[in-house]
């Protein structure tokens, strides 16, 4: 089928380090690409200047649907020529209500003859675009009120309403979704996948960047693998099986995973016995020295409040803990990081990092009482401790001065789970640490955490997607709606009844420790 995006020799260089690289491919009509390859890779680059976020190098070409274009394009160009976008960030405003959103960007209002808007009929379209994804929320509503799932599944509304309410547009978009599933629930990541399907089907491209294979051996037509910025692969993804497309990616065999250098010792270092919240309903567990202990369980389970009343960040209404056997009842992250624990939340880029500083100021955040000599920070033990964590950790580019709103999200990860590592923890905690980023950086921060471990630190990591704990937990714990409802050890700890017993705690009997 002809038509799509096409584009030839595109390089893009931030300050002195290659992004892109003599890109060339194509995201064909009719067909769903899955864009692939670790944070750092390009992928986001090269959205970014089809978007008219970024300028190339060089002027280039584009064609677009058998229209040729120069590059760079302003954002309007981009949407003019059937260029949709979904970024990581949503970018939705949180103060503006839904149907303010649709039409902050896409000038989604509908004016009466003598112009004003029409609140009543703009409500009323944006309620039939929401009602295709099965949101039922009332536009007027204010979207920082809304959950994350259901934020991300009104990006994914707002970036193809074109699609959705034009009779023949459909088929002349490339609609770009970056990450669209990486925040959802496992019925709306089906939900969305269907969409995808259907704008394919009537004639559009799709390009996916997703970092869950399995989601991209279901949905993908064909796969265009990046490698530090540039095309190493571009074929049919039938005929591909899950190993061969992380080898793709990484340029490594999916075996060569990392495995831990000894076990976890007898001493326990955390002990929670009844600890309850407006989720937790009263639960008890251990962690040992030196033992990785997963939380698993579908959304709204308690995860994320677990690890916020360990780290301080929220108070526990009932129990009791014990660190390293003194008791332990933090009031404030303060008190959590002087009795030893670290903690890295779900959402790296609102409370893990700040964006708008450098990849070495958000680095020193909380340590730089160690750079002060007589009263003066060292600039110069700064600068070298930065580098070492860079390096140490694997951090792209290896740039300090450069914003952190500019690295990947895997980068972005990284830097957050090396501040934290860094504070030398007793107990570390992690809220979805593998979330959003590529199957590279997970096996780097996985590495990461064994590593820890290996050295007698007690690690807590939490997740929604039962395959980020499986080969790296001994034991994890089931919650379902706030109550623990299993705990899998050893061969147990399998993807698939991972799954199941979140979703159908029925099916095991009263948890052991």
């Amino acid at each position: 089928m002809p038509g799509g995006l096409t584009v030839e020799g595109l390089s893009k260089t931030f300050a002195g380090q290659r992004a892109l690289d003599d890109v060339s491919t194509s995201f064909p009509a009719g067909e769903i690409t899955a864009l692939l390859g670790h944070n750092g890779s390009g992928k986001s680059t090269l959205i970014k200047i089809f978007a008219g976020f970024y300028e190339p190098d060089e002027a280039r070409t584009v064609t677009v649907f058998d229209r040729e274009l120069s590059l760079p394009l302003s954002p309007r160009q981009a949407h003019e020529a059937g260029l949709r976008f979904m970024h990581q960030d949503l970018a939705l405003v949180d103060d503006l209500t839904i149907a303010d959103n649709f039409a902050f960007v896409d000038h989604f209002r509908t004016r009466t003859e003598l112009g004003p808007i029409s609140k009543r009929r703009e409500h009323r379209r944006v309620a039939e675009v929401l009602a295709t994804f099965g949101v039922g929320e009332d536009p007027g509503r204010r979207v920082g009120e809304l959950d994350t799932t259901t934020k991300t599944i009104i990006g994914m509304a707002r970036a193809v309403q074109d699609s959705r309410t034009s009779r023949d547009d459909t088929r002349h978009h490339v609609l770009f979704l970056d990450e669209p599933t990486a925040a959802l629930p496992q019925d709306e990541v089906e939900r969305v996948l269907e969409v995808m399907r259907a704008i394919r089907d009537r004639g559009g491209a799709v390009v996916l960047v997703s970092h869950r294979i399995d989601e991209v051996m279901r949905i993908a037509d064909r796969v265009v693998v990046l490698r530090d910025g540039r095309v190493v692969a571009e074929r049919k993804r039938a005929g591909l099986d899950p190993d061969g497309l992380v080898e793709l990616i990484v340029g490594g065999s999916a075996a060569d995973e990392g495995r831990r250098a000894k076990a976890p010792e007898d001493e326990v270092t955390l002990s929670v016995r009844g600890l309850r919240g407006p989720r937790l309903r009263g639960i008890d567990f251990e962690v040992r020295r030196g033992e990785i202990v997963g939380i698993a369980g579908l959304v709204g389970c308690g995860r994320s409040e677990l690890a916020r009343i360990l780290a301080g960040a929220q108070r526990a209404e009932a129990g009791t803990c014990t660190l390293a056997g003194e008791p332990f009842e933090p009031k404030t992250p303060s008190d959590a990081l002087r009795a030893g624990v670290s903690y890295v939340p779900q959402d790296r880029r609102g409370a893990g990092c700040i964006t708008a500083m450098s990849l070495q100021e958000n680095l020193s955040l909380g340590l730089l009482n160690r750079f002060f000599t007589g009263g003066w920070l060292n600039l110069r033990e700064e600068r070298r401790s930065t580098r070492d964590a860079i390096k140490e950790f694997g951090i792209r580019p290896p740039d300090p001065r450069r914003l952190v709103a500019y690295f990947s999200g895997g980068n972005q990860q990284k830097a957050v789970v090396s501040r934290a590592v860094r504070r030398d923890p007793t107990l570390l905690v992690l809220d979805e640490p593998m979330q959003g980023i590529d199957i590279g950086a997970k096996r780097e921060i996985a590495q990461i955490v064994r590593n820890l471990a290996d050295e007698g630190v007690s690690v807590v990591v939490g997740s929604t997607d039962a395959a980020d704990l499986v080969g790296l937990c001994e034991r994890v714990l089931v919650l379902n709606r706030g109550e623990l409802v299993a705990i899998a050890k050893g061969v147990e700890v399998a993807e698939e009844r991972l799954t199941l017993l979140a979703a159908n705690p029925d099916s095991e009997e009263e948890p052991d420790q």
